[in-house]
């Protein structure tokens, strides 16, 4: 007797066993889900542009609309303070966030960028040396709670398993207006390894700049 409820009992502690790996497994699974949700993503920090900019609502994103150096003047840093900018190279920032093209630009040339909202949903970027334009750019956009206008050409890529075996890639993007009239270009770039879910050496950066309105 004793042998036959031992043997009506394996059975359920097998099936004791699988749950609880299944347990385990969803357990992995959730926390591989909140690593990716709060950890190796771009993100946005408000604070080094907070006083220099203008919070749009829906009936005046149109205002973003008008010429504009190519090159910034200014770069917002994390204290909130608008440094002037010396370093050239950086001229080549605004085209590169917006288009998939390379274009080489030099300090010397006449560049400026025509940014033309069609409505609150998409935004048109022609970018022009010499009054032509050598490249044309129509994005999405979204208008976040903050004022400041969201691009549709955010970017993210796995490689791997993120998080247990690999890593992730993302940025984006975001305009506004300087309280000046000038534009504000935020770009936000985050790469991230891991190795069971122990995060690696990654690089991250938040970089705003303002452009000067021509008109």
């Amino acid at each position: 007797m004793n042998m036959l409820i031992s043997t009506s009992i394996q059975p359920h502690a097998n099936g004791s066993r699988l749950s609880n790996n299944i347990n385990c497994f969803r357990l992995v699974i959730c926390m591989i889900a909140f690593c990716l949700l709060f950890s190796g993503c771009a993100s946005f920090s408000d604070r080094p542009i907070r006083r220099h900019k203008v919070k749009l609502s829906e009936g005046q994103v149109s205002k973003l609309s008008g010429t504009y150096q190519l090159f910034p003047d200014l770069a917002y840093v994390k204290n909130g303070v608008a440094e002037s900018l010396r370093y050239q190279p950086v001229i080549e920032h605004f085209h590169r966030y917006i288009s998939k093209h390379r274009i080489s630009f030099k300090p010397s040339e006449n560049l400026t960028v025509d940014v033309r909202v069609i409505d609150n949903n998409q935004i048109t970027f022609n970018f022009k040396k010499d009054s032509l334009i050598v490249d044309s750019v129509t994005l999405s956009g979204k208008l976040q709670s903050r004022g400041l206008l969201l691009l549709g050409n955010k970017y993210v890529e796995f490689h791997g398993v993120p998080y247990i075996l690999g890593g992730s890639k993302s940025e984006k993007t975001r305009i506004g207006l300087a309280s000046d009239g000038g534009l504000i270009l935020n770009h936000a770039y985050d790469s991230s390894g891991a190795l069971l879910l122990f995060i690696g050496a990654g690089v991250s950066y938040d970089s705003a700049y303002h452009f000067k309105r021509v008109k």
